[in-house]
């Protein structure tokens, strides 16, 4: 199959310029793709070719400059589309993670093994790294990642995937009986976590409160009729008002400010959701916290046992940066394999004979510093690896969070009041379809009440615009 056409590259500067693009190939011998004339992407067996119907914009779009993949891009991957040949008359949503299982490739890496294909560091992602997105014409999409849509109307469905990165956050850190969360920023993906809240509640016949925090008239409108029990304006709310107030506390915010806020508010536990690419609080890489799922916890005797609850397997190696305390390293050489020294020497270990037909990643890395907190998510400005197992934890020696320095006080606080930071990624499509078939009044609300404005797809700009505008929610490209 031949596919040539023309899309919108988003650029390094936050603007748009038009391209030529060509697909030339087959789903069982693989494809070629063209940019303006010039080789851009190989890809192997296991591609279907889709024509796109709707793309959602959302924050990771917006902020998709800061991410740390080539540019420039096709990008969007919120897509609905529908089958292109044999597949044609068929209606999909597409998981946006490209990985080995995704392609229905036969032999895996370590990473399909261990259970979390999503986390290959082979992976491309739909509209973000690499593998052309759904503000474009046409898509290729991994076999098994294009999920055929039954049971939930096209409406909802170019939702689909952030409601279940919003689900994601929901099983990541559920809210425990008696829990009271808030969602702060209730706008794009904010609004999804609170159906995802109500929708869990619901199925699992939980208790527990949820309110919204916001500080626009459309969006108090909008929370309570995503879910949210109440809504609290911060236009009439001083936010010091609410310290240690939730028990967690869902940031959707993308801001430094709404970050520090969260921290502030909750009483156990922070979700991070959404981030810009930038310092927070003093803390370098939490996107990338965020894209590896990784958890930020006090070091305790409970938290060294520390793993995502539907894991089946235990921590056995632990790094531990030297200026952890000798109390805490000596207590962990009796459990588990410690390695101990700085970055350099962690990722030294990792590519060791230590580490053979093994995950090269440490089950936990224990800091004391923010920065050795930074690096133990990021260590080499050369690749994309984590010192710390995708689904892992960064323990804090809170011993020595006195002493960090003003920007990073706030968090320091936060972890010397054995407090937690979660976070998640994308989520799994299959159990999203599956809650919104069961709660048809949730579905109902999404179609009604979420998609703020529509736009063509000649009027690309103008949709990217309007979403980084607070008035809008959410936004959603149309190809007919």
């Amino acid at each position: 199959m031949n596919l040539k056409f023309r899309a919108k590259d988003y650029k390094s500067d936050d603007s748009f310029e038009s391209a030529e693009y060509e697909y030339f190939g087959n789903e069982k011998e693989g494809w070629e793709i063209k940019r303006n004339g010039d080789p851009y992407l190989h890809l192997g067996p296991g591609y279907i070719p889709l024509k796109t119907i709707s793309c959602g914009v959302c924050s990771t779009d917006i902020d998709r400059r800061f991410l740390p993949f080539p540019l420039p891009q096709i990008i969007g991957h919120e897509v609905l589309a529908e089958g292109l040949g044999e597949h044609q008359g068929k209606q999909y949503v597409v998981e946006i993670n490209d990985t080995y299982e995704a392609r229905g490739d036969k032999s895996p890496d370590v990473f399909c093994k261990e259970g979390i294909p999503t986390h290959s560091p082979e992976r491309r992602v739909l509209g973000i790294d690499r593998l052309p997105g759904g503000f474009g014409p046409y898509i290729l999409a991994p076999v098994h990642a294009a999920i055929s849509l039954e049971g939930v109307s096209p409406k909802a469905a170019v939702l689909m995937e952030p409601f279940a990165a919003a689900l994601q956050a929901i099983l990541a850190s559920p809210p425990k009986p008696g829990d009271h969360v808030a969602v702060l920023g209730p706008r794009r993906l904010g609004s999804l976590i609170l159906a995802a809240l109500a929708s869990y509640r619901k199925t699992n016949l939980s208790d527990f409160r949820i309110t919204a925090i916001t500080r626009h008239d459309h969006l108090v409108t909008l929370s309570k009729a995503m879910g949210a029990d109440e809504v609290i304006d911060l236009r009439n709310t001083d936010i010091e008002s609410l310290k240690n107030h939730f028990d967690i506390v869902y940031d959707t915010t993308s801001t430094a400010s709404g970050f520090e806020s969260a921290l502030q508010i909750a009483k156990r536990e922070v979700h991070l959701k959404t981030t810009n690419g930038q310092v927070m609080a003093g803390i370098a890489h939490l996107t990338e916290l965020v894209v590896d799922e990784l958890s930020i916890l006090p070091y305790s005797d409970s938290n060294v046992l520390f793993h995502w609850e539907k894991e089946n397997r235990k921590n056995r190696n632990i790094f531990v940066f030297g200026s952890v305390s000798e109390t805490i390293k000596e207590k962990l050489k009796t459990q588990f394999t410690v390695f101990e020294g700085n970055s350099s020497d962690a990722e030294h270990v990792l590519i060791s004979d230590s580490f053979v037909n093994q995950l090269p990643r440490f089950d936990l890395v224990v800091v004391s510093t923010p920065e050795e907190l930074s690096l133990a998510i990021r260590p080499n400005p050369n690749h994309e690896n984590s010192l710390v197992r995708p689904r892992g934890a960064i323990l804090v020696d809170t011993s020595k969070t006195k002493d960090w320095p003003a920007d990073a006080s706030l968090v320091g606080k936060f972890f010397a009041n054995q407090k937690e930071i979660h976070s998640s990624r994308c989520g799994d499509f299959h159990m999203a379809i599956s809650l919104l078939r069961d709660n048809p009044e949730i579905t109902h609300a999404l179609e009604t009440n979420l998609i703020s404005h529509r736009f063509s797809s000649d009027q690309l700009e103008l949709a990217y615009a309007t979403a980084k505008d607070p008035s809008s929610v959410k936004v959603v490209v149309d190809f007919k």
